[in-house]
């Protein structure tokens, strides 16, 4: 499958870089490469992640593959492009109804 990041996922990300990177620049390279090593494997491994439970009322059925335990790639599968797209990449301290006004936008 292909995997495609959204304009939002590739924002998160910078942000997450440029927060980590004034603590560590090291810190910051590992965990932003992390990231987008998880989001690559999703290409062979789509149904990886658990379905996400805190957006079970949504329309599109969301999975939430946990980074470093800080961090979620939010992602659903379009069978029929053989794609999977990654919506956002959510810190998991926020609040969960954040996330849900998030992707409602």
């Amino acid at each position: 499958m292909d995997v495609v990041w959204s304009k939002k996922a590739v924002s998160r990300v910078n942000e997450i870089w440029n927060y980590y990177k004034t603590k560590s620049k090291k810190v910051a390279l590992k965990l932003v490469n992390d990231i987008e090593v998880a989001g690559s494997s999703l290409g062979k491994f789509p149904q990886m992640a658990a379905i996400e439970p805190s957006l079970s009322e949504m329309t599109m059925t969301y999975r939430a593959l946990v980074v470093r335990n800080n961090y979620k790639i939010i992602y659903f599968i379009d069978d029929k492009s053989d794609t999977v797209y990654i919506v956002t990449v959510w810190d998991c301290r926020q609040d969960d109804k954040k996330l849900i006004n998030e992707l409602s936008e």
